[in-house]
C-alpha cells in the first residue's frame, strides 16, 4: 500500500511507491507532486544516489551550481556527495519520480516524520528545522541530508553523540510512534 505525505512548506505531496523493504534494499521509489514555487533547500547525500524522472511538467534541478530543466522522458541521477535541490520552475503543478539507490528505510522514516512535524506546526523556517533539537538530530541521521555550510560542518562531529543520546532519551521511539508506525 502506497503512503502519501504532504509538506506545506516545500509545497509537495510525496508518495512512496516502493519501499526499501519491498525492493529488498535495492531502491526506494517516490512520486512527488510539486506545486508552483515548491522545492527543497540545497543539500547532498553521503549514502545514496538520487535519480529524477519528470512525469508531468518540467522539473528544475539545481546541480553543482547549474540549473537543469528536465522534461518527461529525461532521467538525471545525482551521485553521492553532490550538492543539489529540486524545484518547480513553472506556474502549474508538476509530478516527478525519485529513485534512491540503494533503498533508504531511514529516508522513508525521515520523510514521514518531517512532513508530519511540519503539518503539526512543530518546525520553523524554510529549512523546516524541528523546534525539538533531538528530533532535528534524528531526522538528520535518518535522512542522510547533509548541508555544505560552516555551521553544519562544525556541528557534524557531535551529531553521532547526540543521536545516541536522542535514542536513549526515547525521542526516536516518539517520532516513530507518532509519524511512522500506524
Amino acid at each position: 500500500m502506497a503512503r502519501s505525505y504532504v509538506n506545506p512548506i516545500t509545497k509537495e505531496r510525496a508518495t512512496i511507491l516502493e519501499t526499501s523493504a519491498q525492493t529488498h534494499g535495492a531502491f526506494t521509489y517516490i512520486e512527488v507532486e510539486l506545486q508552483p514555487g515548491g522545492g527543497n533547500p540545497v543539500h547532498y547525500h553521503k549514502y545514496f544516489t538520487e535519480q529524477f524522472e519528470p512525469v508531468v511538467g518540467m522539473l528544475g534541478v539545481h546541480y553543482l551550481g547549474k540549473e537543469l530543466y528536465l522534461k518527461p522522458g529525461d532521467i538525471f541521477k545525482v551521485p553521492v556527495m553532490d550538492n543539489h535541490r529540486f524545484y518547480n520552475p513553472s506556474d502549474h503543478p508538476i509530478i516527478f519520480r525519485a529513485k534512491l539507490e540503494p533503498g533508504q528505510p531511514g529516508f522513508e522514516n525521515f520523510m514521514a516524520a518531517l512532513f508530519g512535524l511540519v503539518r503539526d506546526g512543530k518546525t520553523f523556517g524554510s529549512n523546516q528545522i524541528p523546534f525539538n533539537p533531538f528530533y532535528a538530530i534524528i531526522l538528520l541521521k535518518w535522512g542522510d541530508t547533509q548541508v555544505d555550510s560552516f555551521f553544519f560542518n562544525v556541528f557534524k562531529p557531535v551529531i553521532s553523540v547526540l543521536y545516541t543520546l536522542s535514542r536513549k532519551l526515547g525521542y526516536e521511539k516518539k517520532l516513530l510512534h507518532k509519524y511512522v508506525i500506524d
